[in-house]
């Protein structure tokens, strides 16, 4: 997909700018809800501390790279020390973490919980007494993501290619699509998920055990800016910035948000942070 740019975002009623924010970083989001919200939060800080910006999203394999090149300043967000790892090793030496905004990040294969109770791991799908009675059609995400990386692993080191399943990468809306006809039919898929991701929060699912650790253990979730940063944002906005912390709870609320009360991922930043103005408090302008 297309990096697309967003406008840069109009600043006429803001608050004066803070010293040093003469010229508008660029904030990198991959195009999935859930970056999107947290996206939503950095851009609230930013916003309110005066700092002018640019939107601009893309697939993983699109915003690391520039994120290399000094293109785009930060990042919302990157998963380490595993799921992001070889896109991380690229532009490692040209960044530094910013803020760690949560931890228990995680990458699995699940299936609904009307599926056979006989289902518990991902070494169970290539059981033909199992397979015959499951979807092989995976649908995922884009295929430069780390949960597609793995599971593209996944397929030959469990066998699940050989038992007939198909690896299927795609937009995001396709994966969702997928998961909905399926459910509503009580059809039993294999979805390829993690959290934070509202899904969790909004069907009963069943997380497979994956015993080779192919997805490794859980990650943290960063800010991950360009060094350049340090020269376009005052030390005011980057304290600010490097505050920011959320959690897998506070994530997967903004973006079932999203996906179920239907508001923009902005604004489901703005109503998560209003419910939480103390822990929320010294990440914004004193006068605020």
């Amino acid at each position: 997909m297309k990096l697309r740019n967003a406008v840069l975002f109009s600043l006429t009623t803001l608050l004066p700018l803070t010293a040093g924010a003469t010229q508008p970083i660029t904030l990198g989001q991959v195009d999935l809800s859930f970056y999107a919200v947290t996206g939503g939060v950095v851009q609230e800080v930013l916003e309110r501390s005066g700092q002018p910006f640019v939107l601009t999203q893309g697939s993983h394999g699109e915003i690391y790279p520039k994120l290399g090149t000094g293109e785009v300043d930060i990042l919302a967000a990157s998963w380490l020390p595993n799921a992001h790892a070889p896109l991380y090793e690229k532009v490692q030496a040209s960044t530094f973490l910013l803020a760690e905004l949560y931890a228990d990040a995680r990458l699995f294969l699940a299936v609904p919980d009307y599926a056979a109770a006989e289902i518990r791991s991902v070494a169970d799908l290539a059981r033909p007494e199992i397979a015959a009675g499951v979807e092989k059609r995976i649908v995922g995400i884009g295929p430069s993501s780390g949960l597609m990386v793995g599971v593209a692993k996944m397929m030959d080191s469990y066998g699940l290619k050989a038992a007939g399943y198909e690896l299927v990468p795609g937009p995001a809306a396709d994966w969702i699509a997928n998961f909905r006809r399926a459910y509503e039919q009580r059809q039993v898929i294999v979805m390829p998920l993690w959290q934070p991701q509202w899904i969790n929060a909004s069907y009963p699912m069943r997380v497979l055990e994956d015993p080779q650790k192919i997805f490794g253990d859980s990650d943290r979730a960063y800010l991950l800016a360009s060094n350049a940063l340090k020269d376009k944002v005052s030390p005011e906005v980057l304290a600010r910035l490097s505050r920011i912390k959320l959690s897998v709870a506070a994530v997967t609320e903004m973006d079932r948000m999203v996906n179920v009360e239907k508001v923009s991922p902005r604004e489901a930043a703005r109503r998560w942070i209003a419910l939480n103005r103390d822990a929320t408090r010294d990440w914004f302008p004193a006068t605020e």
